[in-house]
């Protein structure tokens, strides 16, 4: 009977042993890939060095614009923030030039009859159109004003409900396209307002760095990502590739990898032609950036034959480009999957099943990525654009605090599940932040933290390594912890 007992109990400690070198063996895989994302992404850090490539406007005179189509989709915004951005576009005064303004799901009609009004008193120029219940979020709103674009436009802009644009706007874009290979001419995403609060001065600083860094070595190679405002497309190519896809939470970047596939050429303006709002809190600011990455993800997904090494509608510097663009999301959504593996390791490790040593491949790569992103983030504010210490810390802040976003956002969008357009909010909310999800995170940042010092009392210097991965964790769940602390007192 001793011996049956004893047999017995090996069971439940041959089945943990079992597990643990499951888990080992995916914190070895995750480690390794999370290295690779790195390298990747470092590829940009190098780049850096190397000569820009400038695109100078081609200034082409009023008198001789081809007909241009500006589209305007609105939803439930406030009147006083789009007349501002309608008086912009009136301002750049040109008879070949429409505005067709798109109101779609506004139930509301104080918002959108306003609105209507001052359409109307523009001139016939501007065209208002007010869609109650209407399917495919702003990509729908975006194919109803196509189907309605003038016929002898060549040009359409799409400018955000809340984007007033510089009086040289169309001059310094639309001579681009006078090229017949070029599908469509962006400029940068800038803001307006942020200045104010500390908050908001993390977010544009966190913003700019794509455009200042990412945009600019993109455009050496025709590798520009489109967005969906201060853009100028061309009407034939949109046409061509089948207009805006609404099945895309981020049909911008998505139409213009279209383009490129199509042999179109991206040009990119540096110069800030138009301005609009930075989210004006934590909870704005997070569910903008789920909306793109799952964008990223879906268009990711629909579209990887494009990425195929013998797929010819890309270059290979293209499609390195475009992938390098959606690692940082992938890496993202590693660290947080990985997260688990992490735990379980660590408290098999304790429960003296398994040692400390099979979490030192995942804690290493967490380690170099918490170092790497560090180091990026002072070369790109530092040296690059010689911002102030307090600028550069807080864009640090606020892009590790994204991390945990972005990578549940990527974990979420590979389940397949279908989510809902939610458009950025341009006036503040009455409810600034999400403290459920606040809470979950400093849950997991305390977890880790304590598993990392058990690891270090228990096993001494072979926990140190372990330990230090364990904290790195611990940091990037309590820095999205400490962004939405210091958005909701009004930093």
């Amino acid at each position: 009977m001793a011996a049956v007992a004893g047999s017995a109990s090996l069971v439940p400690t041959a089945c943990c042993a079992v597990v643990a070198d499951g888990f080992a063996w995916a914190g070895w895989c995750c480690g390794a890939a999370l290295l690779v994302l790195v390298a990747a992404e470092a590829f940009e850090l190098v780049e850096l060095a190397l000569p820009g490539v400038s695109t100078t406007p081609v200034h082409c005179d009023p008198k001789h614009w081809p007909m241009l189509s500006v589209h305007v989709p609105i939803c439930a915004e406030p009147p006083d923030l789009v007349k501002r951005t309608l008086r912009a576009l009136h301002g750049l005064g040109n008879d070949r030039m429409e505005v067709i303004v798109v109101d779609n799901n506004t139930a509301d009609p104080t918002l959108w009859r306003p609105i209507e009004e001052l359409c109307r008193e523009l001139g016939p120029s501007f065209r208002f159109f007010h869609l109650p219940c209407w399917p495919g979020y702003k990509a729908g709103a975006l194919n109803f004003a196509l189907a309605r674009t003038a016929e002898d436009a060549v040009v359409i802009s799409v400018i955000d409900s809340d984007y007033v644009v510089d009086a040289g706007f169309v001059d310094a874009l639309i001579g681009h396209f006078a090229d017949s290979d070029v599908g469509f001419a962006q400029a940068p995403q800038d803001y307006r307002d942020w200045e104010g609060r500390y908050f908001t001065r993390m977010c544009y600083w966190e913003y700019w760095q794509f455009f200042a860094v990412s945009m600019r070595l993109r455009r050496r190679r025709n590798a520009i990502l489109m967005h969906g405002t201060m853009v100028m497309i061309r009407k034939a190519a949109l046409l061509q590739v089948g207009g805006w896809s609404e099945w895309c939470l981020t049909e911008d970047s998505e139409l213009g990898l279209r383009l490129l596939a199509a042999n179109y050429r991206g040009v990119y303006c540096s110069r800030t032609l138009g301005r609009g709002l930075v989210p004006f809190s934590n909870r704005d600011y997070r569910r903008q950036r789920e909306r793109w990455v799952t964008g990223g993800m879906q268009t990711l997904r629909r579209h990887w034959r494009l990425f195929l090494p013998r797929h010819g509608s890309l270059t290979a510097k293209q499609k390195l480009h475009y992938l390098q663009g959606w690692a940082p999301w992938v890496r993202d959504g590693l660290l947080v999957g990985s997260v688990p593996i992490a735990a379980v390791i660590s408290g098999l490790s304790l429960w003296c099943v398994g040692t400390p040593a099979a979490l030192v491949p995942l804690a290493t790569s967490v380690l170099v990525v918490v170092n790497y992103l560090a180091l990026r983030e002072f070369i790109v504010y530092r040296i690059f654009l010689k911002r102030p210490w307090l600028d550069a810390l807080g864009a640090g802040l606020a892009i590790l605090g994204l991390v945990v976003t972005a990578g549940v956002a990527v974990l979420r969008s590979g389940t397949g599940r279908r989510l809902a357009f939610e458009r950025t909010p341009k006036q503040r909310n009455a409810v600034p932040s999400m403290k459920w999800r606040t809470l979950a995170e400093l849950s997991v940042a305390a977890t880790m933290a304590v598993l990392a010092i058990q690891l270090v009392q228990v096993f001494g210097l072979a926990g140190v390594l372990p330990g230090a991965g364990m904290l790195a964790y611990s940091a990037l769940f309590a820095c999205s912890v400490a962004t939405d602390v210091l958005a909701r007192r009004g930093g």
